[in-house]
């Protein structure tokens, strides 16, 4: 697997996931491969019930390698968090069941919305049984970060806040997903908002948070932006990288060649 994912549980806290990037040649091919609108085909690949092989046409590639591209002068920061939320989609796929439907990452820059949302079913009941909502931040300044821009946009949601853009995603994730919940309608009106809506937090970590005295400074007060008796409700995915921008300059570089190399 590309990224490895061990599981903690930070006592009442929060339960999430240390990242470790296992293999950084199949990463970048993931990336591509997401980049050129290819999720699909790496999910396929990810279950192993494909053998097919992708076409990297032209015009996806050079779309592809513009969004890769800092211009001079230019902030790396959108870029770096396009490509983090693609690590957080795969994550997310490879800690979660077939019956779980998760939105992919979004390409286009001035799309607004969600960083990433999932919606978990039950196979048998056909009953929702979670709504995740996805907060993914590569940063320099994790703690900072998630002090002040993270737990505002959660704590939004759970006092039920932007309600009506929440539905309109949900609905939409459901949507694609029809064998799953026959009735999406009936989903919709007997969801109880707050019994399912979860959260989750994925961030680039400083390596002094890696541990759980660490992680305990970087989310606290997790249980008092969502206070539920209930830690599966706040979720922490962490990833420590070393020179975080100078590594993602280098990763995107390497995305970049693949394309070029990949192209019909």
């Amino acid at each position: 697997m590309p990224i490895t994912l061990t599981a903690y549980q930070q006592g009442s806290l929060c339960v999430g996931h240390i990242w470790e990037i296992e293999d950084e040649d199949q990463l970048v091919d993931i990336v591509a491969q997401v980049l050129i609108g290819k999720q699909r085909h790496v999910k396929k690949v990810l279950e192993g019930t494909t053998g097919r092989v992708v076409n990297y046409r032209d015009n996806a590639v050079r779309d592809a390698i513009g969004k890769l591209t800092v211009p001079p002068g230019g902030d790396p920061y959108h870029r770096d968090g396009l490509v983090f939320q693609i690590f957080s989609w795969l994550a997310a796929n490879l800690s979660s069941g077939q019956s779980s439907i998760i939105h992919p990452p979004h390409l286009i820059p001035a799309q607004k919305g969600f960083d990433g949302l999932q919606v978990d079913i039950d196979s048998t009941t056909n009953n929702v049984t979670a709504v995740v909502i996805f907060e993914d931040k590569a940063t320099t300044s994790p703690r900072d970060t998630i002090r002040d821009k993270v737990w505002p946009e959660f704590s939004e949601f759970h006092q039920g806040e932007r309600e009506s853009e929440l539905e309109q995603e949900i609905t939409t994730l459901l949507e694609t997903r029809k064998d799953l919940i026959p009735d999406i309608d009936a989903a919709i009106e007997t969801l109880i908002w707050e019994k399912v809506r979860k959260f989750r937090v994925a961030i680039t970590a400083d390596e002094g948070h890696m541990d759980s005295p660490g992680r305990a400074r970087l989310f606290r007060d997790y249980d008092e932006v969502i206070p539920i008796n209930d830690k599966d409700y706040r979720r922490g995915e962490i990833i420590h990288i070393n020179n975080l921008r100078e590594w993602m300059e280098d990763f995107c570089q390497r995305v970049i060649h693949h394309l070029e190399e990949s192209v019909t």
